[in-house]
């Protein structure tokens, strides 16, 4: 019986030696979070599968449909990295294409929190010079 590829990234963390609170970390995840992954009751989201291509270099073609090798190669340090795990270059091409994708949703996504977090601070700030205020009256 084949493995979904939640059981896959249970093998991968296990082929590295993490604990699961190590990996989640690893990946920017919390370890309930994680937990949830590997046991199906949530999916591998993008920003996830960067990370392990990035952090642990996991062919996401394996952790997708066990294609390949757990693990690719890495590059020499002189040569830029591609993310390439079959010998078409238009799919290398796609899936840097969906890498800056992913990456640009993030800065989105983090510049949407990072106002949402200032505006709250605003908001604090206001109670507390209201607070003091009625505590000098």
């Amino acid at each position: 019986m084949d493995k979904n590829e939640n059981e896959r990234l249970k093998l991968i963390r296990k082929a590295l030696g993490y604990s699961q609170l190590d990996f989640a970390q690893s990946i920017g995840l919390t370890q309930g979070g994680y937990s949830d992954i590997e046991r199906g009751k949530n999916g591998i989201s993008g920003k996830v599968k960067l990370m392990l291509i990035n952090i642990h270099k996991v062919n996401i073609s394996y952790l997708d449909d066990k294609r390949g090798e757990m693990f690719y190669i890495e590059t020499p340090p002189d040569q830029p990295e591609v993310v390439n795990t079959t010998n078409d270059p238009n799919e290398a091409s796609d899936t840097k294409d969906r890498m800056i994708e992913l990456l640009q949703a993030d800065i989105k996504r983090l510049n949407s929190e990072r106002d949402l977090y200032i505006e709250l601070l605003q908001a604090k700030d206001k109670t507390i010079a209201a607070l003091e205020r009625q505590l000098k009256k």
